[in-house]
């Protein structure tokens, strides 16, 4: 069984970001307790003689100062839990998905170390992103994408460049994925050699690459991919 989600907006981005939603409530502030008794007058109709005894009042025993407990080890405080169901996904029978801002995006490369590799990638090749999520358990995620690039003959005109499938390992109930689709569509054309100088010349950037056309498939059964892999097919 699968369900799938599909966004028609384009990304450029080529970092990935991490998305932790958590609400903290505002504690209470309890009211002061008030006292409704009033106060007693002193009896003063009768004065007690003064006694004329020279016995010294015994002193009152000294207090010996407690000491405080002091825990070894501090209880941690819980986070509080993801908010769900997600803000600002789109969402179809129980599966979420979003394209993530570029705040986001920078985000998440902070905190994912393992990402190197993918972000180098996109330096120099067309990738987007995605976040997904689920109220269960998908056993595997199947992205589809479309690299785009501006049309040679018309500027102004958009023409596919390749398709990009992604697949990413089994997601836990109501967790997140932050998912790169990482295609091998070079951003810039390739390098040249002056030949007065025979210095090597970088290639310029090509203008209006993007990766679009998403959808994101929640698998429910099965399982293909241990971790994220992406397979790009150029259009020829």
């Amino acid at each position: 069984m699968k369900i799938k989600l599909i966004f028609t907006s384009s990304i450029t981005a080529v970092l990935l970001a991490s998305t932790a939603y958590g609400v903290t409530p505002t504690p209470k502030v309890s009211p002061k307790p008030t006292s409704t008794s009033k106060p007693v007058a002193s009896n003063s109709a009768t004065a007690s003689p003064k006694s004329s005894s020279t016995t010294k009042p015994s002193k009152k025993p000294s207090k010996k100062p407690t000491k405080k407990k002091i825990k070894k080890t501090a209880t941690p405080i819980p986070s509080p839990p993801p908010e769900w169901p997600p803000v600002g996904f789109t969402t179809n029978k129980g599966i979420y998905a979003k394209i993530p801002s570029s705040k986001e995006l920078l985000g998440l490369i902070s905190a994912k170390a393992g990402l190197a590799e993918l972000v180098k990638n996109c330096e120099l090749n067309a990738c987007g992103a995605v976040i997904v999520a689920a109220d269960y358990t998908c056993k595997w995620w199947e992205i589809k994408s479309t690299v785009y690039g501006n049309d040679p003959t018309d500027q102004s005109k958009k023409i596919v460049l390749g398709k990009l499938r992604t697949t990413s390992k089994e997601l836990a109930p109501k967790a997140y994925a932050n998912i790169i689709l990482a295609s091998s569509e070079p951003l810039f054309n390739p390098a040249v050699v002056d030949p007065n100088t025979g210095e090597t010349i970088p290639g310029v950037q090509r203008p209006g690459i993007s990766v679009g056309g998403i959808s994101a498939t929640c698998h429910k059964s099965g399982s293909v991919e241990s971790t994220t892999t992406n397979t790009y097919t150029p259009v020829k």
